[in-house]
């Protein structure tokens, strides 16, 4: 492979002002290096929260805010002396931010000093920050003339110009690459074609010239640590496993909600465009592989005994380190309990095939980690190492907010902004001090969940199909997912926003005779003609135009079921991971069209 900080050097390299004493800057891969000009003098406190806005205080007017100067928005590049950042004119001050931003803190810290947009450029899938921003790390404000310094000043390099060709069916965005909302056509095929299939990259895809000679990954067990290449894997047995890959962050509710005593209106105005994915961000497909316990075994790690109990767990957790790495040299990482790893029914793979053909780039060639039944992320593709630990990997992907699931109570300003973290930069980040601990988990398992694919968001039916609708009802169809290895009991659905159900077909494809009772890692599909009420009915005939709010809500064998939108609220988490509520699809209904 390609050095990775090779790679990725031009990315993270800074500008060099010329001329200017004591202001030659740059960023190395994986640290800050910065001349920080008189930066004890010019900050007053190493770490403030910055934000002058109270709970339903509007932003200060421009001509309100204190004018900074470049230097002194340059000298504040670091978490000790203060992070600053300028963006659309605006200072920030996101020292705090940093320690929870889902990309790593490293990604934050690299634009200490600088301009954000410059970033902004190269990474598109962000939305426009500035109203969290504003109302939560607001300093002040640079002059016009500097503000165009700040931006034409700061240079950064495309991380991802070197990323493969491409076959997808829809693309989101290209830094780092993500693909495929969920659609109807996701009903096309139970196991979805590869390029419908999600695609969710942290860091650009990592390469290697000779594969086959050139790639290989690390096991390392207590006593032993043994390396393995392509051919090392396709010696030993292979096994193939049905299993559907769900995101856990897809849910899309409103990340880093700020407090507010208008919660019901910002509700009403921001909530219904975090609908549009329909909570769900998922594909399915036959994988084949190794089995990681064989290869466990096979560097000395007894796994029938670690099962069945007859010896105790040598470590909680198998670290999955994988050969992508971000702007700073960071690698991703994730782990997964070692009790899911070694069970012989839990279908962990090493998986090289994906629906009969090498895995493509974007999901993970030439290896990658398949955990069924757990969050997309846990799935650690393009692997490098594999290791017992009782601690969470070192990764922000793992012990930071990108896969961490906070109590609803938490929020920006009131808690991290202001909580001491455990440990020192990311070994522990994410988790808080004392008796909090117990408040902060990780993702791992998925829940239940299910989504409507048909109607689409917004469908509107016409007079042409009216008559057909008034006799057999509105044709609902879509997926349901029991998370975990659950199997689905049944799929209610509605088209009146919940007030009433009535239960759906289901159609598991076969999967429950391939897949042992809760290790069922497939999806299944499912399908309803509802019919109207009579008031729906009569509404439509009488000429007017009627709009239906689709539901679906899922129920696993064990009870579980999706909770209500009404609940969206109470279920709200600081990463808005895991929000499994029943989300609404209107449908209009118009006999003028």
């Amino acid at each position: 492979m390609r050095s990775s900080l090779a790679r990725l050097a031009p990315a993270v390299a800074r500008l060099r002002v010329e001329g200017r004493r004591s202001s030659s800057w740059q960023l190395g891969a994986g640290a800050l290096a910065g001349s920080a000009i008189g930066a004890a003098a010019l900050c007053e406190s190493k770490t403030t929260l910055g934000s002058p806005v109270a709970t339903n205080r509007e932003v200060p007017r421009d001509q309100d805010l204190r004018i900074i100067g470049l230097e002194e928005l340059r000298a504040h590049n670091n978490m000790d002396d203060g992070l600053w950042i300028s963006y659309h004119g605006h200072v920030y001050d996101v020292t705090h931010f940093a320690r929870i931003h889902p990309g790593g803190p490293g990604r934050i810290q690299m634009a200490g000093g600088s301009d954000l947009q410059k970033y902004f450029d190269v990474y598109h899938v962000h939305p426009d920050v500035s109203k969290f921003l504003d109302r939560t790390c607001l300093l002040g404000r640079l002059t016009a003339a500097d503000a165009k310094r700040s931006y034409e000043e700061t240079i950064f390099g495309n991380p991802y110009e070197d990323e493969p060709p491409r076959d997808l069916q829809q693309t989101i965005a290209k830094a780092p690459r993500w693909a495929n909302l969920m659609g109807p056509y996701l009903l096309d095929s139970f196991r979805t074609p590869l390029r419908g299939f999600y695609v969710r990259n942290h860091f650009p895809v990592p390469s290697w010239e000779d594969v086959e000679n050139d790639y290989e990954f690390e096991v390392s067990v207590p006593g032993a640590t043994r390396s393995f290449k392509l051919k090392d894997l396709r010696a030993l047995p292979q096994a193939t496993v049905e299993a559907t890959l769900i995101c856990g962050g897809a849910a899309l509710y409103p990340r880093y909600l700020h407090r507010t005593e208008n919660r019901e209106s910002w509700e009403q105005k921001e909530f219904p465009r975090h609908e549009v994915n329909n909570n769900f961000w998922g594909s399915h497909a036959v994988w084949t592989g190794v089995k990681c316990r064989d290869v466990l075994r096979l560097c000395g790690l007894d796994v029938d005994a670690l099962a069945l109990g007859e010896k105790p767990m040598p470590a909680k957790y198998l670290r999955l380190t994988g050969h992508d790495a971000d702007e700073t040299g960071a690698s991703f990482g994730v782990t997964i309990p070692l009790e899911k790893a070694i069970d012989p029914f839990g279908d962990v793979l090493l998986a090289t095939t994906m629906n009969g053909s090498t895995l493509p780039a974007d999901h993970g060639y030439p290896v990658r980690v398949l955990v069924p039944g757990f969050a997309g992320v846990r799935n650690c593709k393009w692997l490098a190492k594999m290791e017992l630990s009782d601690e969470l990997h070192s990764s922000h992907v793992d012990t930071h907010t990108d896969e961490v699931i906070y109590p609803p109570n938490m929020n920006f300003e009131d808690h991290v902004a202001k909580a001491s973290f455990t440990g020192q930069a990311v070994k522990r980040a994410g988790r808080w001090e004392g008796d909090q601990d117990n408040e902060v988990f990780r993702v791992m398992e998925m829940p239940v969940h299910s989504s409507v694919l048909v109607p689409e968001l917004h469908s509107v039916v016409g007079k042409e199909a009216i008559a057909e609708v008034l006799k057999e009802g509105l044709e609902v169809k879509g997926i349901a997912l029991g998370g975990g290895g659950h199997r689905i009991a049944r799929v209610d659905v509605s088209i009146d926003g919940g007030k009433s159900y009535i239960p759906a077909d289901l159609d598991d494809h076969g999967m429950e005779k391939v897949h042992k009772r809760n290790y069922h890692w497939s999806w299944y599909w499912w399908s309803k003609k509802v019919p109207l009420s009579e008031e729906m009915k009569h509404q439509l005939l009488a000429g007017q135009s009627l709009t239906l709010q689709v539901v679906s809500r899922a129920m696993t064998e064990h009870g579980n079921t999706q909770p209500s939108r009404q609940d969206a609220v109470s279920l709200y988490n600081l990463v808005g991971n895991i929000c499994n509520y029943q989300t609404h699809t209107p449908v209009v209904i118009d006999p003028r069209r």
